[in-house]
């Protein structure tokens, strides 16, 4: 969720709080300048509100808030093409037009996402992933995006394993040694309790963890060291196709695929080119159907 969202969720706020969060909706930008003595006194509230309050918002301190709150602005504020990734075609669109509309949504959507991505976030990320076994825990519509990042793996002798079963993910958890697996998660909105329960657990046992969420703040963020945020101008309903999450999830994952290739770039090169070789031997030949049990025999 962004902060500008919670800042209109007035329903648990004081009447004190009603004043800070209308100021900094109003101030937006012009809050960089500000000090804390300043907006203070522009809210009727002590310099201790205003960082309790910034708090209550998941936030260490005015500073916290500040520098998150004003980078949510300018990613708000960057243009996002020409296209609207909610409605990227009309019911009057021809069949090239609706092409090349989706042509530019998915290239706007990864422009958006490689926005987003830091060197060190990126760095951290592939030494989170780069050990034994990478587990993936994410809900059943992104396993397909998870499968093809554990084939790519696969090839290069690296092992990833896509948790479908609760009871499985959780034993997984439980009798794993630390250090020895990563737990990889990923989440649109970050609040899918499926995820949130297993980040949980995963921290209570010390493994290594990291996600792949939507830019904003949400709870799944608070709960890893790592979060590679990816674009997030798509609604969860009004939208016409849940392209936004697929797409920049992907090249997320490709992203990492490739950092922890480069970790032995030449031994790696390798290993794909005879997994691809060997893809091409055919691993059964069948001469039909038959059996060597004369029972069965016609």
């Amino acid at each position: 969720m962004f902060i500008r969202d919670l800042l209109k969720q007035t329903n648990s706020f004081t009447d004190s709080e009603k004043l800070i969060a209308a100021y900094f909706l109003d101030a937006r930008e012009s809050v960089a300048k500000k000090s804390i003595r300043a907006i203070a006194a522009s809210t009727y509230a002590s310099p201790s509100s205003i960082v309790r309050f910034c708090q209550k918002m998941g936030f260490s301190g005015l500073d916290d808030f500040r520098d998150r709150y004003l980078e949510e602005l300018r990613y708000l504020s960057a243009e996002f093409e020409d296209v609207d990734p909610n409605v990227p075609f009309l019911a009057s669109d021809d069949p090239l037009e609706t092409a090349g509309k989706l042509s530019a949504l998915h290239a706007a959507i990864i422009r958006d996402t490689r926005s987003l991505l830091s060197d060190a976030s990126l760095r951290t990320a592939a030494s989170l992933l780069d050990c034994p076994t990478v587990y993936i825990i994410t809900l059943s519509s992104s396993r397909s995006i998870a499968r093809s990042f554990q084939e790519k793996m696969m090839r290069i002798g690296r092992s990833v394993r896509i948790c479908t079963d609760l009871h499985e993910t959780r034993f997984e958890i439980v009798h794993s040694t630390p250090g020895q697996c990563a737990f990889l998660f990923l989440s649109y909105t970050g609040e899918s309790e499926h995820c949130l329960v297993f980040a949980r657990l995963a921290n209570e046992y010390g493994h290594r963890c990291a996600a792949v969420t939507s830019y904003g703040v949400n709870t799944l963020s608070s709960l890893v060291p790592c979060t590679l945020q990816v674009s997030a101008r798509e609604k969860l309903i009004s939208n016409l196709g849940d392209f936004s999450f697929p797409i920049s999830c992907l090249y997320v994952l490709d992203v990492l695929y490739a950092l922890l290739f480069q970790k032995d770039y030449d031994a790696n090169r390798k290993k794909k080119i005879d997994s691809s070789r060997m893809d091409r031997s055919p691993m059964v030949r069948s001469s039909g159907r038959h059996s060597r049990n004369p029972l069965l025999d016609e």
